[in-house]
C-alpha cells in the first residue's frame, strides 16, 4: 500500500526575492483523503526534503506543512503516485 511523494525543499520567502533553506526541520504531514495526521519527516542540512513514501494508498492527498516559532507557516500540496 505505500505510495510516493516528490521531494522538495523548505525555505522561508524573505521578502525580497531571495530565500533561506531550513535545515533540520520538522515537516507535519497530513493525509488530506483520510483526514489523518502522518509522522513528521525532516529536511536535512539543506533544508532539502527527499523523495519517499508513505504509508497511504497511491492518488492519496497529502499536505506537508511546517509552523516555525514565529507563527510563519507554509504548506505543499501533493497527490501521491
Amino acid at each position: 500500500m505505500p505510495s510516493n511523494y516528490l521531494g522538495f525543499d523548505v525555505l522561508i520567502d524573505n521578502d525580497d526575492g531571495t530565500t533561506t533553506p531550513l535545515p533540520s526541520q520538522a515537516v507535519h504531514v497530513y493525509d488530506v483523503t483520510n483526514e489523518a495526521a502522518l509522522s513528521d519527516i525532516s529536511s536535512d542540512a539543506l533544508g532539502h526534503v527527499d523523495a519517499g513514501s508513505l504509508n497511504v494508498a497511491v492518488g492519496t492527498a497529502v499536505r506537508f506543512h511546517v509552523t516555525l516559532p514565529d507563527g510563519q507557516c507554509g504548506y505543499k500540496d501533493e497527490v501521491t503516485t
